[in-house]
């Protein structure tokens, strides 16, 4: 008797473990309002850099930056911007952009030299005819791939930094 149970129990798990899996595969990018890239480990100093050169060659202008013992958080101003063809399509009047850079301390040479775990966000937000309060937005492609320009930007000038 408890082994014809325990069967059915084991199914609904996987299949509960396999829906929750596949709801965070599809979290970061695809019409969401957030597009999520890793950079991976990285120290701090060429990260650091890489992030002045390229904001910069990019005119993007910091807004705040915060270091705690364990962790960092560079965010840069909202870009404003006009609405993708896409989104005029639906209505949208204006739309924002801001980067979010978070990391992670994961380990600490013994030069002490700091390595973090950091990744890459960019936040999208729309006004639209019916809504005109900021409010979060499927992302345009057009507007993805400016970005995913700016994180490969970035990824390459990490890497040219540690290799230095």
């Amino acid at each position: 008797m408890r082994r014809t149970l325990l069967a059915p129990s084991l199914l609904v798990v996987g299949l509960l473990l396999t829906a929750a899996m596949t709801g965070c595969a599809t979290g970061g990018a695809g019409g969401g309002s957030v597009l999520r890239r890793d950079i991976g480990n990285v120290m701090l100093a060429p990260l650091t850099a890489a992030r002045e050169k390229i904001f910069g060659k990019h005119t993007i202008p910091m807004y705040r930056e915060e270091d705690t013992a364990r962790s960092i958080m560079w965010e840069t101003q909202w870009l404003p911007r006009q609405p993708a063809p896409e989104e005029m399509e639906m209505g949208v009047t204006g739309g924002r952009n801001r980067i979010i850079m978070r990391g992670t301390y994961v380990d600490e040479r013994l030069d002490g030299t700091v390595v973090l775990r950091v990744r890459f966000e960019v936040e999208n937000m729309i006004q639209t005819q019916t809504n005109p309060e900021w409010h979060p937005g499927p992302m345009p492609e057009s507007v993805e791939d400016r970005f995913e320009e700016i994180y490969d930007d970035l990824m390459l000038e990490v890497r040219a930094g540690i290799i230095r």
